[in-house]
């Protein structure tokens, strides 16, 4: 046991020290522990048994014995020994059942005809010439050389047993005597391992060639075998100039196009794919790699079969095998093969240059390190590409000179000389004899732009036999991206006439996506321990730029798409996952087709989100697909919504979650109500809290899915007030992680925060929390701008809150001189505030007036004079809210005044240089109006002046600064407090917001709307919104009052004649001319404010406010009466139901008598229909 604890760790010592001699590797000292432990606790107990049992059975020292004990040996003993060794040895090296087995099954048999010849000579002297107790010491010394092969059977890979057990036995017992003895031979420092094999794709063999449905290719093949009867074409002529651009010069769009986009994704492949598993590159043409043949040759025709011989021809001992790179090292390898083909190149040894990219474009059959396929695809197509260029710029040399062609196909076959089409038909033949089928393509791919010295019609017909070809290639894997390479050589030589190849190599693909699942590539993926997920996303990128070429070559892409959705149908019902196909097709194809068809795409992946490993992906992509959705249907995007959380609140990944939760809750910002993003938020809070691990884990999924739904919600102020923000941010606990997305928060919020003042208390409590969140990160290691980056985001928040009560305002203060003590920048600034408060309120308004009296008493003759002294003052007295006021409505009678001046207020068309000049002041103070509002803390005050300029604006036709004032003014509706301070009392807003607002309505009458805008009444729609995203109470008079003033203004605007307008302002009545789009647009909107309107009524009489629902109800009965059509149906059932409701409800006062009266006395059949029915009840 001893002996054999130390015998086996010394062999494999010593096939280390051979295996790593011409390589920068060490020693593997847990591989000799594990020899010496098999070695000294397994086969010295089971070897010293069985000579034991064999001396027993068979006693003495005869030959006769010896010889029996030798047979027996052979057929039981040996093959025990051998199978146990690779099996047990696979198991200490932690490989699983299967791979030891594997292993097994591949090595034992080599290594039993290796033993076979050597052990019975070794058993029969042991046996009859050795003593019993020196039988075992003798076979350790014997063992010693056996244990050294069996090392290196061990570790030799799989793939290359075939090859070694063509090795004969004589052979293999000279390689183990090398072993044994330790003599090194003398080779470069920068030699590496390598492996002998005994054949190679040039060797010449006969194989039989299936014919080819294009006679031309065959008689072209034909006519290529007989130019090498000839002198050698490569030899010929001189050498090409190298310094010119491997890449011909084309300047087609869409070449250019295609190639710019592939750049990009060829840089986020080479990114995205990359891999920490040890690499295998297979090559004879590493520096010192392959033996060069020098021969004298005395004439050209010796030349010629010398080259053949050489293509023919590798060296046994040049083909090295180098294992265990890393990927930067296998990188480096591949551009050493580059450098080594343009070296062939300038040296005129082409053909080695040839063989080079041959065991380049092998390298693409291997794929057991799946992860980096794509990446190596991108490396060795590099290759490729190179070695085509030199072809291509030698056979153009030798065809048209120094000549610039702009593009391949600008080349005429029928000027090319014979040389060069004989040069052509040489590699063409070199690249036809090829013996296997994935280098082959590869390299007739990479020389097809050479077809166009020979015959220019062949490449489309060559292009769909490469097409069709690539289904022999088994690996689905392997066969999509040599598509890939097709394609991309096509559109370089063909510009869109390529395209329609994109979209036949797609549908080839799709005929073989069964084979993606098969059993034999899950077993792989599976060995290499990859995911399926990863193991699909391998090849996304191949079928994406399929895509790409197939959307450009289909003009119909809305078809397309309806093709490709019903092919995922097919996949589905034959129970093959289509996700990758589905994934594909979400990232390919443009929003708005998507969005079309996004509530059957949504449907597709709820009917397989349950065994769907790409669901994620999948559904976060329809996510950003419907970001950028314009407005939808109310119904429709909580529809999506809805279904969407149904698949996403099963997601058991917590990082999937958050990744798709990202995209769609920047949809509900975009679409839904501020209620509906509520639920999504409180949802995702159980969600995390059900999912069972800290939140901080996914702290950084967290700060973007925040990030994101910040910078997407229209008001930013309205994610404070909703009751699920706040607490989902309290669910990070790590003090850094919390940091950093308060410091997120605020940054953001300041950025798109449209008000100057922050006065609901509900955001102040939570911008509060987050300050402090970020002062109490502040210790002893803080460096100074991390410091000055809180100190100025907390200094906005004390900057822009504000409270109309000094007391109020000073205990603020004075809060935050408590939380905020650690930063002197804001405790300066807090000081300035101090000071600022010092003045009383008394004493400001004294101070206001006086000013307010001095700017009225001055008076400039020129409107130019008057609008600068405005402006000076504006900039003089900006801390005076009251001073602002009456300037904005001073500036306000000035534009009317210019407009006086200079001809009829409001009128267009006053010719000369005092027209010109009043205009330009019209715009001026309609500037001044719009930049000065927003700087006043009351919000009331500023809706009033919006209101005001707005008017004003208009009046004098100045249409845009108008609409920027209604918009502003539209803007601030949810930010005006519902009570303010006058006199020291808290005063409601109510009665003044009912006054505003109807006044404001009214002016939308003449408004006219934008002709650069798509949508009809544009600021009439956002007002709608508005209401409705308005924190007020649905069973509140001002709000359904001004849902019934909205609809009233709809009713006008159908007119085919407003009831007032503005001389100079074409407003919609004469803009649109009851145009059907514009009147289809109105009735939506009035229907959609219906239905709000019966919504309240509900609510009302849920809530019992009998009262409220009687006088509403009856307002909306008289509005349908008189402004809907009763003859339709369901006009006229609405109001008698209407009707029949307030009946219910009480009796009917003076206001409904009058309302009947009025219907008896409409003449019109309709009017009188309704009355019949509403009596007859």
């Amino acid at each position: 046991m001893a002996s054999y604890g130390v015998i086996w760790p010394i062999s494999s010592f010593i096939q280390q020290t051979f295996e790593t001699k011409d390589s920068d590797e060490g020693y593997d000292w847990w591989r000799c522990a594990r020899f010496g432990l098999w070695g000294s606790c397994y086969v010295a107990p089971t070897l010293y048994t069985w000579l034991t049992i064999a001396s027993i059975m068979w006693p003495g020292n005869t030959i006769r014995a010896g010889l029996i004990k030798t047979a027996i040996e052979t057929v039981t003993y040996t093959p025990f020994a051998m199978c146990s060794f690779y099996f047990g040895m696979s198991l200490l090296e932690m490989k699983s059942f299967d791979e030891a087995v594997a292993e097994v099954n591949a090595k034992f048999w080599p290594t039993y005809k290796v033993g076979a010849s050597i052990w019975p000579a070794v058993a029969l002297v042991n046996f009859c010439f050795i003593p019993p107790k020196n039988r075992v010491p003798f076979i350790s010394v014997c063992s010693l050389m056996w244990t050294c092969f069996l090392a290196y059977m061990k570790h030799l890979e799989k793939e290359d047993i075939p090859q070694r057990a063509k090795q004969s036995n004589v052979k293999m017992l000279s390689n183990i005597l090398k072993l044994t003895t330790l003599k090194k031979t003398t080779k470069n420092s920068h030699d590496y391992p390598s492996l002998k094999v005994s054949s190679h794709p040039l060797k010449v063999e006969v194989t039989n060639m299936k014919q080819s449905k294009s006679k031309n290719f065959i008689e072209s093949i034909n006519k290529w075998s007989e130019a090498f009867d000839e002198p050698d074409p490569l030899l010929k002529f001189e050498q090409a100039n190298d310094n010119e651009d491997l890449e011909p010069i084309i300047e087609i769009d869409t070449q250019k196009n295609y190639i710019q986009v592939w750049s990009k994704r060829r840089a986020n492949i080479l990114s995205k794919y990359t891999t920490g598993e040890k690499l295998t590159i297979v090559s004879s043409f590493l520096p010192g790699g392959e033996k060069a043949l020098i021969r004298q040759v005395s004439n050209l025709n010796e030349k010629v079969k010398h080259r053949l011989e050489q293509l023919d021809d590798f060296d046994e001992g040049s083909i090295r095998k180098t294992i265990g790179l890393s990927q930067q090292e296998f990188v480096g390898k591949i551009n050493m093969l580059d450098e080594e083909i343009k070296k062939a190149w300038d040296t005129e040894q082409r053909v080695k240059a040839f063989k080079i990219c041959i065991q380049c474009s092998k390298l693409l059959s291997d794929f057991n390190v799946m992860q980096f396929y794509p990446s190596k695809f991108i490396l060795i197509c590099d290759i490729l590409d190179n070695f085509g260029n030199l072809v291509f710029n030698r056979l153009k040399n030798k065809s048209t000179g120094d000549q610039v062609i702009k593009s391949p196909m600008d080349i005429d076959p029928a000027r090319v000389p014979e040389s060069a089409k004989e040069t052509c038909q040489n590699w063409m033949f070199k690249m036809a004899s090829i013996r296997e089928l994935l280098p082959r393509l590869y390299m007739e791919m990479s020389l097809l732009k050479c077809y166009v010295f020979i015959n220019k019609n062949e490449i489309k017909p060559i292009i769909k036999r490469l097409t069709t070809m690539i289904r022999g290639i088994a690996n689905p894997l392997v066969a999509v991206y040599l598509r890939v390479y097709l394609c991309n050589v096509a559109v370089k030589l063909l510009g869109r006439e390529s395209e329609e190849f994109f979209f036949d190599n797609l549908k080839e693909f799709l005929e073989d996506y069964e084979q993606i699942f098969h059993p034999m590539m899950t077993k792989k993926y599976g060995t290499q321990l990859l995911t399926q997920d990863q193991y699909l996303n391998l090849y996304e990128p191949a079928v994406n730029w399929l895509m790409f070429g197939t959307l450009n070559y289909h003009k119909s892409k809305h078809t397309l798409l309806e093709e490709f959705l019903n092919q995922c149908d097919v996949l589905e019902n034959k129970s093959i996952s289509s996700e990758l196909f589905l994934a594909c097709i979400l990232s390919s194809f443009e929003s708005q087709d998507i969005i079309e068809k996004s509530s059957r795409i949504l449907e597709m992946i709820h009917k397989s989100a349950d065994k769907m490993v790409l669901l994620s992906p999948v559904l976060a992509s329809l996510g950003e697909h419907l970001c950028k959705a314009g407005s939808h249907h109310r119904l429709t995007s909580e529809a999506l919504s809805q279904s969407w959380w149904k698949i996403a609140s099963n997601i058991k990944s917590t990082i999937s979650f958050l990744h798709v939760l990202e995209p769609w809750l920047q949809f509900a910002c975009t679409q839904l109500s501020t209620q509906h993003t509520n639920i999504i938020l409180r949802g995702t809070i159980r969600f995390m809290l059900k999912c069972g691990k800290p939140a901080e884990e996914f702290s950084s999924n967290f700060h973007l899915v925040v990030k994101r739904m910040l910078k997407s919600i229209p008001d930013v102020e309205e994610l404070f007030l909703m009751d699920a923000f706040m607490p989902l941010l309290e669910l990070v606990q790590t003090s850094s992680a919390r940091t950093g997305m308060a410091k997120t928060i605020l940054s953001v919020f300041f950025e798109r925060c449209s008000t100057t003042s922050i006065e609901d208390p509900v955001i102040i409590a939570s911008l509060m929390r987050l300050c402090c969140i970020l002062h109490d990160s502040i210790n002893l290691a803080t460096v100074d701008d991390e410091m000055k980056v809180c100190a100025d985001l907390i200094i906005k928040f004390v900057h822009a809150v504000y409270h109309e009560e000094s007391e109020q305002q000073l205990s603020f203060y004075v809060d935050c001189r408590a939380a905020f003590i650690k930063l002197d920048a804001v405790l300066v600034a807090l000081v300035h505030y101090f000071s600022s408060l010092a003045t009383v309120d008394d004493e400001m308004k004294v101070c206001a007036d006086l000013i307010i009296k001095f700017v009225h008493a001055v008076y400039h003759e020129e409107p130019e004079q008057q609008l600068s002294f405005y402006v000076d003052c504006r900039a003089a007295f900006i801390k005076l809210d009251a001073v602002l006021v009456a300037l904005v409505h001073a500036v306000n009678a000035l534009s009317c005044r210019a407009g006086g001046e200079t001809g009829e207020v409001g009128a267009v068309g006053v010719s000369g240089s005092a027209g010109g000049r009043g205009r330009w002041v019209q715009r001026a103070c309609a500037a001044y109006c719009c930049v000065t509002a927003p700087s006043l803390r009351c919000g009331l005050a500023r809706a009033h002046l919006y209101l005001l300029s707005g008017q004003a604006a208009l009046l004098n036709g100045c249409i845009g600064q108008a609409e920027a004032n209604f918009k502003a003014l539209v803007g601030i509706i949810p930010n005006i407090p519902q009570y303010i301070k006058e006199d020291g009392q808290d005063k409601p807003t109510h009665d003044r917001m009912a006054g505003l607002l109807s006044n404001f309505l009214s002016t939308l009458l003449i408004l006219p709307d934008n002709v650069d805008s798509n949508r009809k009444a544009y600021v009439l729609s956002g007002f709608i919104k508005v209401l409705e995203r308005v924190q007020w109470k649905k069973t509140d008079p001002l709000y359904y009052n001004l849902l019934l003033k909205t609809l009233d203004l709809l009713c006008h605007m159908t007119r085919e004649k407003y009831i007032y307008t503005i001389d100079s302002v074409i407003s919609n009545d004469e803009l649109y001319g009851s145009e059907e789009e514009f009147i289809e647009c109105i009735e939506k909107y009035a229907t959609h404010v219906c239905q709000e309107i019966l919504v309240v009524l509900k609510m009302l009489g849920d809530n019992k406010e009998t009262k409220k629902q009687y006088n509403l109800g009856l307002e909306l009965f008289w509005r349908v009466v008189r402004r809907g059509d009763l003859s339709d149906p369901s006009m006229s059932s609405l109001a008698a139901n209407l009707w029949m409701l307030t009946q219910k409800l009480q009796d009917h006062n003076k206001y409904a008598k009058s309302m009947l009266t009025a219907l008896e006395a409409d003449s019109n059949p309709a009017s009188r229909q309704l009355l019949h029915k509403i009596t007859s009840v």
